[in-house]
């Protein structure tokens, strides 16, 4: 997909701390941020069309849990520690 650079000016400042604070709150980069907002406001661009830092992040949702898995990971194995 060939992207294309832009420049925003004129940014005020309390603006610019609403975006940092929203991007933070929804643990998203700046940029994913504004580009969000923009598609959300602009339209005619789906989901599907674009691709996301956080399809290959490693990040993942909650139904993406294994609570077995996580649960192993807090137990220690006392036998292993022995050794040392």
């Amino acid at each position: 997909m060939h992207t294309t650079q832009i420049t925003v000016r004129n940014v005020s400042p309390i603006l610019k701390r609403r975006i940092d604070k929203l991007a933070k709150l929804k643990s998203m980069s700046i940029n994913d941020f504004v580009l969000d907002a923009l598609q959300d406001k602009v339209g005619g661009i789906t989901a599907k069309d674009t691709v996301s830092w956080r399809k290959y992040s490693g990040l993942i949702d909650n139904k993406g849990l294994n609570q077995e898995v996580l649960t192993d990971f807090e137990s220690i194995d006392k036998t292993m520690w022995d050794k040392a």
